[in-house]
């Protein structure tokens, strides 16, 4: 009874909040309640049902659902569908998550999967150019090491109109400073789906330090 009240409270898991493995989540979709906890003034907590992508390190991806009461000001920070948070996860048991706000979300390693990697597609792929319309951090990074950004960039291809696309890349450390708003890209895309896209960062490096200063 008192375990099921404390779950319709939004009580933090303590023991997970203090034990649980640290892991990173994309909060993909986020629901208020309506209820509170605390004080009703500036210091309220509002529970909130969350819908979060998790990864943990080395580990294959898994979606949880999380209902917990989060501070009215850290609450209006989280865009659902772009948020990455911090999470900690009872290794025995992937059911028990708790959001930690006060931690930095880490960068996780991806193990190899059977997804097209970038690799393959800049040996097979057709030959596009990417503009960057925006970037940012995954908390990611591949088995070799490089972290992955999330990307939105247009493709321009020769006799198709413009088309954009939100893709994750490894960007290599050197390549960082190209992630600006309407920094022209080669890269690579396969003809389906057409999402499978990778910048040649190689090329895209070549091009740029090539350019008079």
């Amino acid at each position: 009874m008192f375990k099921k009240m404390r779950t319709l409270a939004g009580d933090v898991d303590v023991e997970v909040l203090q034990h649980g493995e640290l892991g990173r989540g994309i909060v993909t979709a986020l629901e208020r309640t309506g209820v509170f906890a605390g004080p009703t003034d500036f210091d309220a907590h509002q529970v909130c049902i969350f819908t979060l992508d998790i990864r943990l390190d080395n580990q294959p991806p898994f979606e949880s659902t999380v209902r917990q009461q989060i501070a009215t000001p850290d609450l209006a920070q989280i865009v659902p569908g772009s948020s990455i948070v911090a999470v900690r996860v009872d290794s025995a048991d992937h059911s028990r998550v708790v959001v930690d706000l006060s931690t930095p979300p880490p960068v996780v390693t991806i193990p190899s999967s059977g997804a097209v990697s970038a690799a393959s597609i800049l040996s097979a792929g057709d030959s596009v150019r990417a503009v960057i319309q925006s970037s940012g951090p995954l908390y990611a990074k591949n088995v070799e090491g490089v972290e992955i950004y999330s990307l939105k960039v247009t493709v321009l291809a020769e006799g198709r109109a413009p088309a954009e696309f939100n893709v994750g890349n490894p960007v290599p450390e050197a390549a960082l400073p190209l992630l600006y708003p309407g920094c022209n890209l080669p890269a690579k895309q396969m003809p389906e789906p057409p999402d499978d896209i990778a910048i040649d960062w190689d090329a895209a490096l070549a091009e740029y330090s090539s350019k008079p200063t």
